[in-house]
């Protein structure tokens, strides 16, 4: 994902005629293009747990709230008892276009943060930067302009009050069930 840039929010009639397009014109904007991830997710026995390590917490509680709304998937913080399935930390880097990312590997998943560009974001860019890192984490890959799970979650319509969107909800209960 992309996030060094802020493309203006499209107008409604841009969001339809581009989902008719996408969707041969049949199908609503919430079932368009949905698909999970191939090759990963955080997800461990129902429930994906993190460890926090990022100074974006309003934003990390935010996404959390955001994707334990729609069950079945218990995203929690690890606790002494648990394991973490995914760490969610900062780093900064000019030279990385990306305002965040996520990446499965070998112990636990990594969402990363870029501060050169989240510092520079307001509070709803923010939000919609982790909202969409979990996103993935969750097995979810990106989608139309109209979801947080658009490829460029910075660009995100601030009419849309940071808060997943029909395609995101259809897309989490297409891989995970309700």
């Amino acid at each position: 994902m992309s996030g060094n840039r802020f493309r203006p929010a499209r107008t409604a009639a841009l969001a339809v005629v581009t989902t008719l397009l996408v969707t041969g014109g049949s199908a609503s904007a919430a079932s368009a293009g949905v698909r999970p991830l191939s090759h990963c997710t955080s997800v461990d026995g129902g429930e994906l747990v993190y460890d926090d390590f990022t100074k974006y917490n309003n934003s990390l509680n935010h996404a959390v709230n955001q994707w334990n709304a729609l069950n079945p998937i218990n995203v929690k913080a690890d606790t002494a008892s648990t394991y973490a399935d995914v760490d969610v930390s900062d780093y900064t880097s000019s030279s990385d276009s990306r305002s965040g990312w996520f990446d499965c590997s070998a112990g636990a998943d990594d969402i990363k943060l870029n501060t050169h560009y989240m510092d520079g974001y307001n509070e709803s860019q923010r939000h919609a930067v982790v909202t969409h890192e979990f996103g993935h984490s969750l097995k979810l890959d990106h989608g139309p302009e109209i979801a947080v799970m658009d490829s460029c979650s910075a660009c995100y319509n601030p009419n849309m009050n940071n808060n997943l969107q029909a395609w995101d909800i259809n897309s989490y209960h297409n891989v995970w069930g309700y």
